[in-house]
């Protein structure tokens, strides 16, 4: 699981931000869920310097890609199923210059106002966000790093728009 920050940056965009912060590994318990506790995502401008953004500019489109978590889920005998969940509240839910969202894929993350957080030490407001994800039967399958032949500790550049 990954997400940007509340400002829109991965980790690897920001350097005030530790590595791998706000990514995480867990394993399910015996009913197959999980349960973490981690910010609420903030959308965030794809780059548009080179054809992609001469191809947006041309379209009259923006930039923007509306918040969301990102999930890979591996099992033996299940095919590995990469996906998303949007923020229902984004203003540019209907508008990702990806076309990632879809009904199914939009979260209900849902604000507490007046109720006891699950974490002792959160204070105000927070938010809880349910999802089912269901696995097809196959062959498990890891996705290959995109990003190869880099010096160890050396974080590849990524552009980003302020």
């Amino acid at each position: 699981m990954w997400h940007s920050s509340p400002e829109g940056f991965y980790e690897n965009q920001d350097p005030v931000q530790a590595d791998m912060n706000l990514r995480g590994k867990f394993f399910t318990d015996a009913d197959g869920c999980i349960s973490f506790r981690s910010v609420k995502p903030a959308g965030y401008p794809i780059p548009i310097d080179g054809p992609t953004g001469d191809l947006l500019r041309a379209q009259g489109r923006h930039n923007m890609r509306p918040a969301h978590l990102h999930f890979l889920a591996c099992k033996e005998g299940f095919k590995t199923l990469i996906s998303q969940l949007y923020v229902q509240d984004d203003k540019f839910i209907d508008s990702d210059v990806q076309f990632g969202v879809t009904r199914h894929l939009i979260g209900n993350y849902v604000r507490h106002e007046n109720e006891k957080a699950p974490a002792a030490d959160v204070k105000g407001p927070w938010y809880s966000l349910e999802h089912v994800f269901v696995l097809e039967r196959g062959q498990p399958k890891l996705p290959r790093p995109p990003i190869t032949g880099k010096a160890r500790g050396e974080r590849p550049k990524i552009p980003h728009l302020a």
